[in-house]
């Protein structure tokens, strides 16, 4: 009886509900149906407003939300990001100086460069056979009011070995944010070296797309190069250890190393070792030979001073090698080589490439 009554109860209760809801109007069941058909629409802000009420709030959000994701992408991308007319993000690692120095923003700069050295080329390769070529290259690159023989009289010739951005940029002030004079700084295959600047334009700064070379070129001298002064703390050498080691241990480790011959680089590298020291040449340098070594004494141990090596001590020694590099051809090559003293002796930790010259001065006065 209790059941039948509760289900009664329950049963009457839904007609009630049901009721109530046959006795709202048409409209307000029509309400959603007619909102939900109604695409979502934006109102367009006037150049510098803004939007306003909750939709605005929202898609200002999202831009906040857009523009933070940007920034930290832009800050792993690096100089290479950034170009003319904005303040660059503070992860690019540049200081406000610089950053005014060479206007640096988004634009483009790694695709113009690319862009500038492929028009360098064209303007520096230089053949008489290919003359009509060439300009036609030129032209293709280039707008309505540039010399599309790129200054060449058609006489002579010449050829670029390789290229590369000098790092000097500059802004076109006829194309504000959109156009940078980029050096390029070429070989050619006599050893001259020369440095062009060009004028690339670009339509789109966020695509990269729409380049095109807009004013002829002109070349810029070379940078200055500096003197180095004599090393401050001159290195000083444990003459006696660099002889035991040039042969007990440094000629049996690079013959190792240059072939990767796992096996036998074991016996020479500490169990710490890193994995340039563990890695190896596997092969592109043959047949080594150990011409000199220098164990650099520890800071602080002047010449002529003795010193007593100890269990777990570690230095640097700079080694020259000499490789065979293909044929009877022979390179000399040098290494800073760091080892650790062991109980079973002396054993490579870490090897590098290239010594410093701690003389400084001019090679040529």
């Amino acid at each position: 009886m209790k059941s039948a009554k509760k289900a009664a109860r329950r049963k009457a209760k839904l007609e009630r509900t049901a009721a109530r809801q046959r006795g709202r109007t048409g409209e307000e069941q029509q309400v959603p149906d007619r909102a939900a058909a109604v695409p979502e629409q934006f109102k367009v802000p006037r150049p510098g407003g803004r939007l306003r009420g909750g939709r605005g709030q929202h898609v200002a959000a999202r831009m906040v939300a857009v523009s933070t994701v940007s920034l930290l992408a832009l800050g792993g991308v690096g100089v290479l990001g950034y170009s003319v007319g904005h303040p660059a993000p503070v992860q690019s690692g540049l200081t406000k100086e610089e950053i005014a120095e060479y206007r640096l923003t988004t634009f483009p700069l790694s695709r113009a460069i690319a862009f500038a050295d492929r028009y360098a080329r064209l303007c520096l390769n230089q053949d008489p056979e290919q003359v009509e070529q060439r300009q036609m290259a030129i032209a293709r690159l280039s707008s309505s009011g540039v010399d599309t023989s790129c200054g060449w009289d058609g006489k002579g010739a010449q050829v670029v070995a390789y290229s590369v951005w000098s790092g000097y940029a500059e802004p076109v002030t006829q194309y504000p944010d959109h156009a940078l004079y980029i050096g390029i700084q070429a070989t050619l295959t006599t050893g001259a070296i020369r440095t062009l600047s060009v004028p690339v334009y670009v339509a789109d700064l966020k695509s990269g797309d729409g380049m095109r070379v807009v004013g002829d070129v002109g070349t810029l001298p070379q940078p200055e190069q500096a003197t180095p002064p004599e090393a401050k703390d001159r290195s000083v050498q444990d003459s006696q250890l660099s002889t035991d080691l040039q042969d007990k241990l440094f000629q049996d480790f690079f013959a190792a190393w240059g072939s990767s011959n796992g096996d036998n680089l074991s016996r020479y590298v500490s169990p710490e070792a890193t994995k340039t020291a563990r890695l190896g040449l596997r092969g592109a340098l043959q047949d080594p030979k150990v011409t000199d070594v220098e164990v650099l004494l520890p800071d602080g141990v002047t010449a002529g001073q003795s010193h007593s090596w100890k269990a777990a001590d570690t230095t640097w020694s700079w080694v020259a090698v000499r490789w065979t590099t293909g044929g009877t051809a022979h390179m000399t090559e040098h290494y800073r080589v760091q080892i650790v003293l062991t109980d079973q002796g002396w054993f490579v930790k870490d090897i590098r490439a290239g010594v410093p010259d701690e003389s400084g001065g001019k090679a040529i006065p």
